[in-house]
């Protein structure tokens, strides 16, 4: 039987990146949860992604089935104080029936890199990936979030 396995992020692991962003452009832009709009703008992405998790505040990893990449996990917002974050799946169009077992390889790895629990934010008309929180054990909140982003003269 094929295993899920996480692996940290390697340089062999552009051309995947690169690839998904072509193949699949409404993906990426739903795990960076902003517009996308050209090649260059997807690298930077990763990098800034990159970049946080060299400064301890995000966790990124490839996401193999066997040797074959099929995706990227990613914990963003830590916090170390009680151990939280957000988690974010994307796994390739053409293996999306591996969903599942991605989220639940992530969350085994979050539990032995100490997490306590996860709080995830997902667009309501994102019905797939709404069914797998749920399918997860995830509660919704009954909470609305408000917003305020400030001008500052920019």
């Amino acid at each position: 039987m094929a295993s899920i396995a996480l692996r940290p992020f390697g340089m062999e692991d552009s051309k995947h990146l690169s690839q998904w962003y072509q193949d699949d452009r409404d993906g990426i832009e739903a795990f960076m949860g902003a517009d996308i709009p050209t090649d260059v703008a997807s690298t930077m992405a990763f990098n800034v992604l990159l970049e946080k998790q060299q400064q301890q505040t995000a966790i990124f990893r490839m996401v193999y089935r066997d040797d074959e990449a099929i995706g990227f996990v990613a914990v963003t917002d830590i916090s170390i104080s009680d151990r939280s974050g957000r988690p974010h799946w994307y796994v390739a169009k053409d293996k999306r029936k591996y969903s599942m077992s991605v989220a639940r390889e992530s969350e085994r790895e979050a539990q032995r890199l100490g997490f306590r629990g996860f709080l995830a934010s997902i667009p309501p008309d994102n019905k797939a990936a709404l069914a797998v929180v749920k399918r997860l054990g995830y509660t919704k909140l009954e909470r609305i979030v408000f917003v305020k982003e400030f001008d500052n003269g920019n």
